[in-house]
């Protein structure tokens, strides 16, 4: 009989699926530089060094993507100072 697995951590979460594709930061300057259109004002994102196309996103869908990328730094740096302590 398989064991129960033991319970995340608080922080820990999954990432929902979005329609933001990771980009380079040359890709999101070429994209800012073009006439593009956008389903909000937004074109591209950048979260921790990396960067997002978010054209195909509504506003709402938009708000939800920065809401986890947040949440996703949040537990990154708990997870890194749990293991440097």
């Amino acid at each position: 009989m398989p064991k129960p697995r033991p319970a995340p951590p608080v922080l820990w979460w999954r990432m929902r699926y979005h329609k933001a594709v990771q980009i380079t930061e040359q890709q999101a300057d070429l994209i800012r530089a073009m006439p593009v259109s956008s389903l909000s004002e937004y074109v591209v994102i950048s979260q921790a060094g990396k960067w997002y196309d978010v054209r195909r996103m509504t506003g709402k869908e938009l708000e939800a993507f920065v809401d986890d990328l947040g949440r996703a730094e949040i537990a990154a740096q708990h997870a890194k100072s749990r293991l440097s302590n």
